[in-house]
């Protein structure tokens, strides 16, 4: 398969010119009109905005936490305290966020979910304060070595940051959210887009709709519009600020009309893909065509960032090596006395391209652990092929360190799609004909699969599930993803998850 996806025309290339009163050309093709539909970037940059938001505020909560302590411990704020104060305590703030970031604590959804915030905000800001520590005291660069004033800072911190918490969940997220949806399309397809609206983070919530197929009885707490004809109507009268479109809407002209006069309002059009795109950070497979990926994967776009990631593949796993041939004496030992056999194995792995590579691991399982033929791992504090250092190794992802190697041969990046066995891509191919999509770019040592699908992969099934996070990689990879799921993979590690 190429790696190289077909060009389509821009959006502006397409767009017609209409005049006051002339309707939309029915000779054009639905694609084109359809491809005029797509503004997701806006409801990106409204979740970013959110989570942007919530950092500035912990900023915020950090030096009035600052200031305060310095008011309690001296009296008032001199001009000395504070150049002594600001300077360190602002590169320790900054590494507070990254950890915050880390714990998850800037997952919107999570703000919903009270003794899940509380949790992850209090691991958080341990982990934060044994940072600060360290930080204080293996880089005694600052002339202070605040020990009644770090503590007092912290204490402080954590009550204005999960406040913070509060302060936004109750009042603002409201406001940042108050956006009414109308879908059109197939009524089958309306419960769960409503569900799923419901449980994201978008703030979106489904007003409207208008169904294209025969209408049944439903217990969706929707209005339904009958006719086309009042559509505009009801966008006005529940001012809907985004219309999700269902299968096959661009195929009724009466339709067609109705949603091309939006396209000259503030009204923000999405298909059903997308809206579940932006919503769950995974492509759906059950929505997606060809002509999709046609005009999603366009892998000329990537080259400079392909080349640039080498680069720092190179320069990140050097350091990475060097622990790895630390630790490789003991981890060695540790495996001999555990069970016998060898100390490293290998596996063949598909790579990019579909080329065939041979990736290497610490041992974690018996020697005859596939004596039956290859098979899916199942959960790792279960699965009896696994010895006990064994658990051990992969709870802490140390058994993956020897693919450093990989990393350092090409075979490898250290973020992208986990490179999987032949002996499973062929059933899966056969399965699902897209699954060579995610040969496209190189595997790696984590994934954004790895980081948010976190059940084990135990079967093909898992493995389709796993494909929909890997082609979302595939479109949106960028450094700032990378450095994403760098940081939820050091939290997951540390949390002990998805093993």
């Amino acid at each position: 398969m190429s790696g190289h996806a077909v060009e389509s025309p821009s959006a502006v290339e397409r767009r017609p010119t209409p005049s006051r009163d002339s309707a939309p050309s029915l000779d054009t093709e639905p694609s084109q009109v359809y491809t005029l539909f797509k503004q997701s970037a806006m409801f990106r940059l409204s979740y970013n905005l959110k989570r942007l938001i919530l950092v500035l505020g912990d900023l915020a909560a950090f030096f009035l936490a600052l200031l305060a302590t310095l008011e309690i411990r001296y009296g008032h704020i001199s001009r000395t305290d504070w150049s002594l104060h600001a300077w360190p305590f602002s590169i320790v703030f900054l590494l507070w966020i990254t950890g915050l970031y880390v714990a998850g604590t800037y997952n919107i959804a999570l703000l919903r979910q009270s003794l899940k915030l509380f949790l992850a905000y209090a691991e958080g800001m341990i982990a934060n304060l044994l940072l600060a520590i360290a930080f204080f005291y293996l880089i005694p660069v600052f002339g202070i070595a605040p020990r009644t004033n770090l503590f007092l800072d912290f204490a402080l911190t954590l009550l204005l940051g999960y406040l913070w918490r509060f302060v936004y969940l109750r009042f603002l997220d409201r406001h940042l959210s108050a956006s009414a949806v109308l879908f059109i399309g197939p009524q089958d397809e309306v419960r769960p887009l409503y569900d799923l609206l419901e449980e994201s983070p978008l703030g979106l919530k489904l007003k409207s709709a208008f169904s294209t197929s025969e209408r049944r009885e439903s217990n969706v707490p929707i209005q339904w519009i009958a006719q086309v004809d009042q559509l505009e109507q009801t966008i006005k009268e529940h001012h809907i600020t985004t219309i999700v479109l269902g299968a096959h809407v661009q195929q009724d002209p009466e339709l067609t009309r109705a949603l091309y006069k939006t396209l000259f309002s503030a009204v923000a059009i999405l298909n059903r893909t997308e809206i579940e795109e932006i919503a769950t950070r995974r492509i759906p497979l059950t929505h997606v065509t060809q002509t999709w990926f046609f005009e999603h994967l366009r892998e000329t776009d990537k080259m400079t960032y392909e080349w640039t990631k080498r680069f720092f593949d190179l320069i990140l796993a050097i350091p990475f090596a060097l622990f790895t041939l630390i630790l490789l004496p003991f981890v060695a030992l540790a495996i001999k006395l555990s069970s016998p056999g060898k100390i490293f194995y290998s596996q063949v792995r598909v790579g990019r391209h579909g080329a065939n590579i041979r990736i290497w691991k610490f041992r974690t399982m018996k020697e005859d652990a596939e004596k039956e033929g290859p098979q899916f791992s199942t959960d790792v504090k279960t699965d009896p092929r696994i010895t006990s250092v064994g658990r051990i190794l992969r709870q802490l992802r140390v058994d993956e360190l020897p693919q450093i190697w990989n990393v350092l041969k090409g075979d490898l990046s250290l973020i992208g799609p986990r490179p999987e066995r032949p002996e499973f891509v062929e059933p899966l191919l056969d399965r699902m004909p897209y699954y060579q999509l995610r040969h496209l770019t190189k595997p790696g040592l984590t994934g954004w699969a790895q980081v948010l699908f976190l059940t084990p992969t135990s079967s093909l099934d898992d493995n389709l599930k796993k494909l929909q996070y890997d082609l979302y990689y595939i479109k949106h990879r960028s450094f700032l993803l990378d450095a994403a799921i760098l940081l939820k993979t050091i939290g997951i590690v540390l949390k002990r998850q998805g093993t």
